[in-house]
């Protein structure tokens, strides 16, 4: 039966795409429909929320100083407290072009009330520079993400299985999402994680300014406590993070042999360490390591990448900017991140390592 016409279809299962679909329908009154994969409380997260990273731009922090306290908020109101911890992460150059991008984020940070310093006896074995940021924060996605859908059901927010539904996104940028019991039309699609990306966008459009690589997520059995219980290794791609338990939870960028290579590195220092569980899935990054949102040439379909672990942070604003009722600066902060072309984009990227990548099939 066919349904009402929506303005929204946010495709994504991530935090980010959640908070986006639920501040769409929620604050700015859009009939809004969720396009994502099944959920299993087994399965290994494919990344993490933290409301800093290695980003150099000063309009970047000037957006988290902005957004992360409005978020804050909204996920303690749907979640509790334990939706959200705070911490002070590592971030941890191994070569001397990423110690260089780390002191940039250094001084750019300071401007933008982050408490940020350099840690000179971490016992690292292979770094060339480590900073430590205070009082960030962390989603808890397993507390979180069940009240997300809670939250979701109360404001009329439907959701459909990749699996269940037939799916056609269309050239003017809509979508039609069909199941045994519905037929929807959603005016816009808007492409979260990076599964709908690579399943949705044109290929050649895709591949212009962004990269589809294989990654890894890796649970090992417990061990000893992290020296942080957030370790970032931007030149590597390989994020560490442990869970209550004692076991560490890892992404990393490779297929599954490399990034045990890469995260083995990274726990050089806690002896031979077990897999309790591994993951390969599909990972989206920009070519020039800046966000990247609007509309993609050919479909004119929406995509939001390129944020790394802080796009859940940035939700509130990119969910105004995609209602069109974003502030001034907001507007003018995703309006230079559009898909450009040629160097367009020079005035936005950011710090990528230069890392062999390997083509997802």
């Amino acid at each position: 039966m066919a349904g009402e016409p929506l303005d929204f279809a946010i495709f994504g299962s991530s935090p980010m795409a959640l908070l986006i679909a639920g501040v769409l329908a929620g604050s700015l009154g859009k009939k809004v429909c969720v396009v994502g994969e099944d959920r299993s409380a087994f399965r290994l997260a494919r990344g993490a929320d933290v409301s800093v990273a290695a980003v150099t731009r000063p309009e970047t922090w000037a957006m988290l100083q902005a957004c992360v306290p409005e978020v804050a908020k909204l996920v303690t109101t749907v979640g509790g407290r334990s939706a959200f911890v705070r911490i002070s992460p590592l971030f941890i150059a191994e070569t001397p072009l990423g110690a260089e991008a780390l002191s940039h984020m250094r001084h750019t940070a300071l401007g933008f009330d982050q408490v940020i310093e350099r840690v000179t006896d971490s016992g690292l074995a292979g770094t060339e520079a480590v900073y430590r940021i205070r009082d960030a924060l962390t989603l808890a996605r397993p507390q979180l993400e069940p009240a997300l859908l809670s939250w979701h059901a109360g404001l009329g927010i439907t959701h459909y299985s990749t699996r269940d539904a037939g799916i056609t996104v269309k050239r003017d940028g809509s979508a039609r999402i069909e199941t045994l019991k519905d037929n929807v039309e959603a005016a816009q699609s808007v492409l979260v994680d990076s599964s709908a990306i690579a399943e949705y966008l044109d290929a050649e459009e895709r591949d212009r300014v962004m990269r589809v690589e294989r990654s890894t997520a890796i649970l090992t059995e417990p061990t000893r406590p992290l020296l942080a219980p957030v370790m970032v290794y931007p030149d590597s791609r390989v994020l560490l993070s442990q869970r209550p338990s004692g076991g560490v939870a890892a992404i990393s960028h490779g297929r599954a042999d490399e990034a045990a290579v890469r995260v083995g590195a990274c726990l050089a220092g806690h002896g031979r360490l077990r897999r309790a569980g591994q993951m390969a899935f599909t990972a989206i990054s920009t070519t020039d390591g800046a966000p990247l949102i609007g509309h993609a040439r050919g479909t004119k379909a929406m995509v939001v990448t390129g944020l790394g672990t802080f796009g859940a942070f940035l939700a509130p604003a990119i969910a105004r900017h995609l209602a069109g009722t974003g502030s001034e600066f907001e507007k003018s902060y995703f309006t230079a991140r559009e898909p450009g072309r040629g160097n367009s984009r020079d005035a936005v990227s950011d710090y990528q390592p230069e890392i062999v990548t390997e083509v997802a099939a």
